[in-house]
């Protein structure tokens, strides 16, 4: 874990906060995005994921749609990921995560691809469709979300009701 959390909020080391973190993304393998902008305000969608040592996410989107068009006018987003409690308000598991983001271009692009391909190894194995990522052709692009916030709540682990918060130091 290349990365540092800073707690700002919750009495709980970083260390294992970010053990808890990697848990949960690893657990899951979808995000709910949440972007927004001038002409079509407010937007969320769902992609699926993959993510680094370093606390990137990566995920694949077309350039068409609203929420990349979002990213290519202001590169902020806010995501969550969370697993379904076993019952109605019961050990919640999830972290709610903020950052920049936007299209992956050079190193960015090969880190994302290996990321992807690291969690969906049929992803992108045609080399035709492979150098499209890479080079940045087509529809569709690969996107990093470089996590500098986030707040993780992980009752069956931190305990009920238990909100960390951390500021991500790399």
């Amino acid at each position: 874990m290349p990365y540092q959390l800073d707690v700002i909020q919750g009495d709980w080391p970083a260390e294992e906060l970010g053990k808890g973190v990697d848990g949960l993304l690893a657990e899951s393998m979808v995000l709910t995005l949440a972007t927004a902008g001038p002409e079509h305000g407010p937007h969320a969608n769902l992609c699926f994921y993959a993510f680094d040592d370093d606390l990137v996410l990566y995920f694949v989107s077309e350039r068409s749609t609203r929420h990349s068009l979002h990213l290519a006018e202001q590169a902020r987003a806010a995501a969550t990921v969370f697993l379904p409690p076993p019952a109605f308000g019961e050990q919640l598991r999830g972290v709610q995560l903020t950052g920049r983001a936007g299209e992956a271009w050079g190193r960015h692009a090969e880190a994302a691809l290996a990321a992807y391909q690291g969690r969906y190894p049929g992803f992108a194995q045609d080399p035709q469709v492979r150098a499209q990522f890479l080079a940045g052709g087509g529809a569709a692009a690969l996107y990093r979300f470089e996590v500098e916030e986030l707040t993780a709540v992980d009752e069956p682990h931190f305990g009920r009701r238990n909100y960390l918060r951390a500021t991500v130091r790399r």
